[in-house]
């Protein structure tokens, strides 16, 4: 059993759900990223996105990676109309329960200052940004010119015995 750091109130039937993606979803979760104005990626996978749906349309997505025993998240974005939802606290956590599912130790984020709060909420914390040159080989947001005005946080998974 793993303990549980992050919780939230969603409504009992959202009439939205989670699924990992399918090829099928890679030119919306690029209409997203785009309209969001969020950073181009060349080194993404379509493979390494959840996405949230509703009626068949893409509303919000996020990514992680994992390479040995860390693992890297990435990508979240969640259409305006449909912010303040829970959406991305549900795609977050979804990825936090797939690492710990594949024996992940850690978990790493870059945020902007706006968004540390929010991974905080999901127990991550902030660790020296100089840490970063170390996980180049994580994702090419590593080494990308945008992430040097990120925070950098660090969520460690324990697990616990009842």
């Amino acid at each position: 059993m793993f303990a549980t750091v992050f919780e939230v109130d969603l409504p009992l039937a959202p009439n939205w759900k989670i699924t990992r993606a399918s090829d099928a979803a890679a030119a919306a979760i690029l209409a997203l990223q785009k309209a969001l104005n969020r950073p181009s990626r060349e080194d993404s996978l379509t493979s390494e996105y959840f996405v949230a749906t509703t009626a068949e349309t893409v509303i919000g997505c996020a990514a992680v990676r994992k390479n040995g025993d860390v693992g890297y998240l990435y990508g979240l974005a969640v259409d305006k109309a449909w912010r303040r939802r829970g959406i991305g606290h549900a795609l977050t956590q979804e990825r936090l329960d797939w690492l710990r599912s594949e024996a992940a130790n850690s978990a790493y984020v870059l945020a902007m200052f706006w968004n540390v709060r929010f991974f905080k909420k999901h127990g991550f914390e902030l660790i020296d940004r100089s840490l970063a040159r170390e996980l180049g080989q994580l994702h090419g947001d590593f080494s990308q010119s945008w992430s040097a005005r990120s925070a950098l946080l660090r969520r460690k998974f324990t697990e616990t015995h009842s």
